[in-house]
């Protein structure tokens, strides 16, 4: 706010930090801003080994924040949205360790309630395999009055048959078991652009798309990945836009709070 010579808030902010402690760093600056609109995404690489960078004015670090304020009379929108179909399987969350290991779903092990709705086995989970095994068949968590499900990624099952998710939980609130196929994440794209540009009071001159890693690493393993752009292309034309790939996304709906999730789009379009 300093810098840009304001004692405001932005109409928009974007945010982009290391994975693990988004929700704190959000709520940091909401505390400052109160709640502004946001977009934006986690850092990342290409092997979750922790190789992603933040850029920041001269700086080059790996744990941390760098965030941007909008001031502009230029029209934004951004619409979050994980675009999976919820099922009808659900549970109570009943025990976590710490805000992101999610231990227990209806008093049984993770694990073992996630292979229950799935069919899946639960050695074909175990481990690391579980980030890739749960790419079209993720959790979600609905805000109190429904405007948005935040999707929840599995990403690594422990032996006690808990599983690390890439977002925080709370419980005694429920989860639901979602699913996608390779087609309908490649379609979510053109669709979330017309759903964009439908929402907008303005036409939208440019856009930055938020795509998560983790959900273009599960149409890249189909084989698919090639049909990103070329569906973006189809639906956009010679506009600009950039298209980063990120471990967790962020953004809001109508009459929700600010999110923070996984295998998501965040997609933001920029007015004149």
């Amino acid at each position: 706010m300093k810098r840009a010579g304001k004692e405001c808030a932005p109409n928009y902010f974007f945010m982009c930090c290391s994975p693990a402690e988004e929700e704190f760093y959000l709520k940091g600056i909401e505390d400052v801003i109160g709640r502004v609109p946001m977009f934006g995404g986690s850092a990342a690489d290409d092997t979750v080994e922790g190789k992603w960078h933040i850029i920041c004015d001269d700086k080059v670090f790996t744990d941390g924040c760098a965030i941007c304020f909008f001031y502009t009379d230029s029209y934004m929108k951004n619409l979050y949205d994980g675009a999976y179909t919820e099922t009808k399987k659900a549970g109570v969350i009943t025990k976590i360790n710490g805000v992101r290991t999610l231990a227990e779903i209806d008093n049984v092990p993770a694990v073992e309630k996630y292979a229950e709705w799935t069919g899946k086995k639960i050695e074909d989970l175990m481990g690391n395999k579980l980030l890739t095994e749960t790419i079209f068949n993720p959790l979600g968590v609905k805000d109190p009055i429904g405007s948005i499900t935040a999707i929840r990624h599995p990403m690594f099952a422990n032996e006690d048959l808990s599983m690390n998710i890439g977002a925080n939980l709370s419980e005694n609130t429920a989860v639901v078991l979602m699913e996608g196929t390779v087609e309908s994440l490649i379609e979510a794209n053109p669709k979330t652009i017309q759903k964009l540009n439908s929402l907008m009071e303005e036409e939208a001159q440019s856009y930055l798309l938020v795509h998560c890693g983790g959900r273009r690493l599960g149409i890249a393993l189909k084989g698919e990945e090639d049909k990103i752009y070329p569906a973006v292309k189809a639906v956009m034309g010679n506009k600009e836009f950039l298209m980063v790939f990120t471990f967790g996304e962020y953004g809001s709906s109508d009459h929700s709070a600010n999110t923070v999730g996984g295998l998501s789009l965040s997609y933001t379009g920029f007015g004149n």
